[in-house]
């Protein structure tokens, strides 16, 4: 029944925690601002923290050493633990816009956890058609596949709208421009297919790797092969005969 649904999505809302797996980047928003939380560490990761701050403290002397009046100098970018005056190593503070796995605790209605996936995903582009270079041109019909991986959540979510959409058209868009000039001999050619593939993942990395924080791994020509191009034009209102 559709009031259990709406009773479920309102209870929904109450939610006050997200977990965020290890497949997984998230955004904490609050009041529609992404704000930094702090950043969780693995078990690894802490132990190597702990084992760096006891370093330090042993070759200031030990413990003792940071209880008397003459306080040891701490490496750059340590800071002090607020009773103990104890060394604290600096990735202890360390916060991220992107959040790692872990369990997060959030204000309903106030708060908002977005989650995306980061595995690698293989896109399928469709098919783009471009002329061939000759007097007698023919129509060359180009399949792709795009394979890549989501780095950075943060910037795939603020700098570009649907960022998946976006990279598909853009893709496309690059594959047309690198495309024209061709003749149907070059598009019989592995070798011209395999440096066009190249060519278009270098000038996306200039652009999607930095701006939309997405990973560029491969572009795939899957098909090319000649066709025949029609295209039907019309605008205005349509007009229906009357007997």
């Amino acid at each position: 029944m559709s009031w259990v649904q709406e009773l479920l999505d309102l209870f929904g809302k109450f939610k006050f925690y997200e977990i965020v797996h290890e497949y997984e980047q998230a955004l904490y928003f609050r009041k529609g601002i992404v704000i930094p939380r702090k950043i969780k560490r693995n078990k690894k990761e802490l132990e190597r923290i702990i084992s760096d701050e006891r370093e330090v403290i042993q070759e200031a002397g030990g413990y003792l050493a940071f209880v008397g009046p003459f306080k040891p100098e701490l490496p750059q970018d340590y800071m002090k633990s607020k009773i103990l005056r104890l060394p604290r190593h600096p990735k202890r503070g360390e916060k991220s816009k992107v959040l790692k796995p872990g369990l997060y605790y959030h204000v309903p209605f106030i708060d908002d956890i977005v989650k995306d996936f980061r595995q690698e995903k293989v896109l399928n582009l469709g098919n783009i058609s471009i002329p061939t270079s000759e007097a007698d041109s023919k129509v060359v019909t180009i399949s792709c596949n795009l394979r890549y991986e989501l780095q950075d959540l943060y910037k795939a979510y603020t700098a570009v709208h649907d960022y998946e959409a976006s990279l598909k058209d853009h893709t496309l868009s690059i594959l047309a421009l690198y495309s024209r000039g061709k003749s149907y001999q070059e598009w019989k050619d592995p070798d011209e297919v395999a440096k066009l593939e190249e060519q278009v993942k270098e000038e996306l990395r200039q652009v999607v790797t930095e701006k939309w924080g997405l990973k560029i791994h491969r572009v795939y020509v899957t098909d090319n092969a000649t066709s025949t191009l029609q295209r039907t034009i019309y605008e205005g209102p349509a007009l229906i005969a009357k007997n």
